[in-house]
């Protein structure tokens, strides 16, 4: 049992007792070897004999030991002592830099509700002495009013990192064990998840909302219940009369999803003091769309066309003549004669005198417009001509008939026709001109030749249509299709 005026470890005299938490007790004490007031934090005698509890005692001698920065209170010396003279070790104590001024819990029991100027300022600096931890990969994991002491001049500073756990040290407490206060635990850490910056920015945000109500978002008398609250339900909003930059920080920062907040206390700290300052309240960076920076690389102008006069000066601008380009005359319009009959010479004013041409530009440099236009154009004109030509060539070469088929396979034979003969019309589905030829088959030396011309007939004709005709002797006929062996075959009908 600690008492006013006793001698800790030989060297700290306690004067009185500033508060009293969960571990352990806060005292007002002197350093004899220094005479300098501290402040002695001292385990509860209970909590020394549990392992767990002194690991995390120590671990926050050492935490807070490596922090160093004007919001955070300095961790001068740590020790395991006996509470009485020549009694067991069984005393561990924490001697820090002693803050003027008192918990912002005391004040807001005093004083209910602190104006929106008050509170913004408490929490700028508050998340600027989170981010000191957060570099650090310090996590408080137990940001409370409590916990955030205030001076005389509003300087506020960060206490009791007991339970400050690093990002990447093996944990200390059992596995799934819910660390810090119900009231103001951020979701993912009443769920049983890792502790991150953000968590620590969640419960300053809740310490914030209970500065501008007058209480906390979520009221309970069951910690588990408050717990559930936090994960599951909204805060109701805050006071018509609280200013809409300080709203809007609150209520973006108290959102269920850790990674749709500010990530740290220095994002959170620099929000507020946009607000503060006026402007819009920044997006957490998160949520902030990365915008890709393109340079922007110079546009090559086209080049303009000479200006054209009509016929029959054909007068140019003297700016095409600065800029070398040769305009093409313009046409006379439908109807009208030409200025200038065919094959004479042209007149010695419409002579353009070229400029020498110009450096080639250097490697990598895009081409200009006007020299792809030309491209273009000229891509454009074959295609033109192509297509021309393929026309012609449909138009004068048919298609040819697809290959017979098993029956027209074999070799047609051109025969002579005689009276009573039946004639089949091989050819395909197109107009052809019959004409009437004298042919003499290879094998009929004996038959008399003859050519006789009786005129053009017409017809249509398909592959699976036959027309029958009959004519006079030794005359053969024949399918005039281009490009094909159609032929007559006498006796096939």
């Amino acid at each position: 049992m600690l008492t006013s005026g006793q001698l800790l470890a030989e060297r700290y005299r306690l004067d009185r007792r500033i508060a009293v938490g969960g571990m352990g007790e806060v005292w007002q004490a002197v350093d004899v070897r220094l005479d300098r007031s501290v402040a002695v934090k001292v385990l509860k005698p209970e909590l020394c004999g549990d392992a767990e509890f002194l690991h995390r005692f120590r671990t926050e001698a050492r935490t807070t030991a490596s922090l160093n920065h004007p919001g955070i209170a300095a961790v001068h010396d740590y020790g395991e002592t006996a509470s009485i003279p020549d009694g067991p070790e069984d005393t561990a104590y924490l001697v820090m830099e002693l803050v003027e001024g008192e918990p912002l819990a005391a004040i807001l029991a005093r004083e209910g509700r602190i104006t929106t100027e008050h509170t913004m300022e408490m929490l700028e600096q508050a998340g600027n002495a989170l981010q000191a931890a957060h570099e650090r990969g310090l996590v408080h994991r137990d940001v409370k009013p409590g916990n955030i002491m205030v001076g005389p001049t509003g300087t506020v500073k960060l206490t009791d990192f007991g339970i400050a756990k690093a990002a990447d040290a093996a944990p200390v407490t059992r596995s799934g064990m819910v660390m810090g206060t119900a009231h103001y635990i951020a979701p993912e850490q009443a769920l049983g998840s890792e502790a991150t910056p953000s968590s620590d920015v969640y419960s300053l945000a809740v310490v914030g909302y209970e500065c501008l109500r007058g209480h906390r978002p979520f009221l309970s008398e069951n910690a588990v219940t408050v717990a559930m609250m936090h994960i599951r339900e909204i805060a109701a909003p805050l006071p018509p009369d609280v200013a809409p930059g300080a709203r809007a920080v609150i209520e973006a920062t108290l959102v269920k999803d850790p990674r749709r907040r500010y990530a740290g206390g220095g994002e959170f700290a620099n929000a507020v003091a946009s607000v503060r300052a006026g402007l819009p309240l920044p997006t957490p960076a998160a949520l902030a769309v990365p915008q890709q920076h393109f340079q922007q690389r110079p546009v090559p102008q086209p080049v303009q066309p000479p200006v054209q006069q009509p016929p029959p000066s054909q007068q140019f601008p003297a700016s095409a003549a600065a800029t070398g380009v040769n305009p093409l005359p313009t046409p006379a319009p439908p109807g009208q004669p030409t200025t200038q009959p065919p094959g004479a010479v042209p007149p010695q004013n419409s002579v353009r005198h070229q400029n020498p041409p110009g450096p080639a530009p250097p490697p990598g440099q895009p081409v200009s417009a006007g020299r792809a236009g030309l491209w273009v154009l000229l891509a454009v004109v074959v295609v033109v001509v192509l297509v021309i030509v393929g026309f012609a060539v449909a138009i004068t070469y048919p298609r040819s008939s697809p290959a017979p088929g098993p029956a027209a396979s074999k070799p047609a034979h051109l025969t002579t026709a005689r009276q009573g003969d039946t004639v089949r019309f091989l050819g395909l589905d197109s107009t052809y001109r019959l004409s009437q030829n004298a042919l003499r088959h290879p094998g009929s030396a004996g038959e008399n030749s003859h050519s006789a011309r009786e005129g053009h007939r017409t017809c249509r004709s398909t592959p699976t249509t036959e027309r029958i005709a009959t004519k006079s002797p030794g005359t053969a006929y024949r399918a005039l299709v281009p490009g094909t062996s159609a032929v007559t075959d006498r006796g096939s009908a």
